[in-house]
């Protein structure tokens, strides 16, 4: 008990919750699909869904303190073949690189909102379906997250792929030319 008298239970509780906190969102995301296909009756119409809304911001939120480190429970899932591991989800990886491009970013972004506008019944199984691509935005993240070290697209620490158009270093100076 005396882990939560100073304060340190909270944020060790946190940290827990922020380690599982990419669960509680796809979680979140298939119980909103749940609803946005079946409607609740009554109160729960209203109640039901700002529970889940409050889900995934307040996930996103721990998930976002919990990636800014990495704790015991990642460092232990780190497999003992990480680069190859890493080699198997390429496919992560860009996803998880592609997700911070705006040229990605915002068309991404439109169909995921302009999805919630169709009313038909074939166009809220495709709203469905749009909106479970949230799922493997968020699991190529946590799997980047943890792999990180080994991304190609992030070799030397910016995030960025290694690219041959980086202009060559100026030719040297010939001082002769200079007197």
């Amino acid at each position: 008990m005396h882990y939560f008298a100073d304060g340190l239970g909270s944020a060790h509780l946190a940290d827990r919750l922020g380690h599982y906190a990419h669960l509680f969102i796809c979680t979140a995301i298939v119980g909103v699909v749940i609803v946005g296909l079946y409607p609740l009756p009554g109160a729960l119409a209203l109640t039901v869904p700002l529970l889940l809304l409050v889900t995934v911001l307040g996930s996103w939120l721990l998930m976002r303190q919990h990636d800014r480190r990495l704790c015991e429970q990642c460092a232990a899932t780190i497999p003992l073949n990480p680069g190859a591991q890493a080699e198997a989800y390429q496919r992560r990886f860009w996803v998880a690189h592609a997700a911070m491009e705006p040229r990605y970013l915002l068309p991404y972004l439109a169909v995921l909102i302009g999805s919630n506008f169709e009313t038909s019944q074939a166009g809220r199984i495709a709203w469905a379906l749009i909106q479970c691509t949230m799922i493997y935005l968020i699991v190529s993240h946590a799997t980047h997250r943890r792999l990180q070290p080994w991304c190609p697209r992030c070799q030397g620490g910016d995030g960025r792929d290694d690219r041959d158009d980086v202009a060559p270093p100026p030719p040297p100076v010939d001082r002769r030319l200079l007197v």
